[in-house]
Order: structure tokens, then sequence, then C-alpha cells
């Protein structure tokens, strides 16, 4: 009856859901932009991850009475391979997405003269390890290469929604992980 019963007891229930706030880099143009992004993450051995993320290309420094600041935001879903057990754990990822790219020039005495926009769909392929110390916490480190197609000139509506320019660059991250 005890066999019976240990065997009919149900296991606990997982979801593996995994929440990660992350900063770091990204290599764009020979030159690196701070990067701030989360990442949540369903699954085990196969999951999948949806994550954004906020790259700030800064502004023309050579140019002294224009204001301009443009900024970088990647929408990401990925399928990821992570071994789920011990400490350690690597990964790899690859999903598709979108990139959107808003700037703003800004002229003293005039203020905001110009805002755009622009979007396309992107790819990424890339990896990392979570280290787990402990059940529910631990790091991610990270690193992704992202690139987003062609620019499609019939796409252009006004000067608020631009085309995007060919962009191909590199991510690397590390954050903090809260795992449920």
């Amino acid at each position: 009856m005890l066999t019976a019963a240990l065997a009919l007891t149900p296991a606990a229930a997982s979801a593996d859901l995994r929440a990660t706030a992350f900063g770091g880099a990204t290599r764009i143009n020979e030159t690196n932009q701070g990067t701030l992004g989360a990442a949540v993450t369903f699954g085990g051995l196969v999951g999948i991850e949806f994550e954004a993320a906020r790259v700030w290309l800064g502004s023309l420094e050579n140019v002294e009475v224009v204001d301009v600041q443009a900024n970088l935001t990647t929408y990401m879903a990925n399928l990821v391979l992570r071994v789920p057990a011990g400490p350690i754990q690597p990964y790899g990822s690859a999903g598709v997405g979108l990139v959107r790219v808003t700037g703003n020039i800004n002229v003293p005495f005039f203020g905001n003269v110009v805002s755009a926009s622009a979007q396309d769909v992107a790819w990424n392929v890339g990896g990392g390890v979570y280290l787990l110390p402990s059940p529910n916490v631990g790091l991610r480190a990270d690193l992704r290469r992202f690139q987003t197609g062609d620019v499609n000139w019939e796409d252009i509506v006004d000067i608020g929604d631009l085309p995007l320019p060919k962009f191909d660059f590199w991510r690397a991250t590390a954050g903090i992980t809260i795992k449920f």
C-alpha cells in the first residue's frame, strides 16, 4: 500500500520560469553603446524567451548648435536550448523580432524640430551561461549578434516613419536572474 501511495503521489509542479534584468554594451559602427533590458524565459531543455532592450545611440558630438538624440530598441522572441541541470547552465538562442530606431533633433530656442522613427524585422543568434548558486537567484552572461534586413523604400509614408538602414551589431550583457 505504501509503494502504491508513493507511486500515485503527483510530483511537484515546476514551471521553470526565469526573469532577467540585464545591462551591458552594444557594438554598433565601431563604437560601444550602453544597453539595458529584460528577458522572460519559459521552459527547461527547450524554452521560449521574450526580451526587450534599449541601446542609447547618443548624439552627434561634432555638431555644436543642434542636439541629436537617438535610441535603438529590440523586441525579440527566441528559441532557447539550455542544459537545465546544475549551478552552471550554458545555453544557445536564436530568434526573430523587431528593431526600432527613434530620434529627435532639438535646436536651441526652437525646441524639437524633427522626430523620426524607423523599424524593421530582425534576427538574432547567440548564447551564454546561467550561474545559479541558489535555487531562485543567479546571474546570466550573454553574447548575441543582431541583424536587420535591407531598406524597403515602398514602405516610406512620411518623415515620421523612415526606412531603417541595415543594422548588423553585437551585444554583450550580464544580469540578475530570478528563477520561479
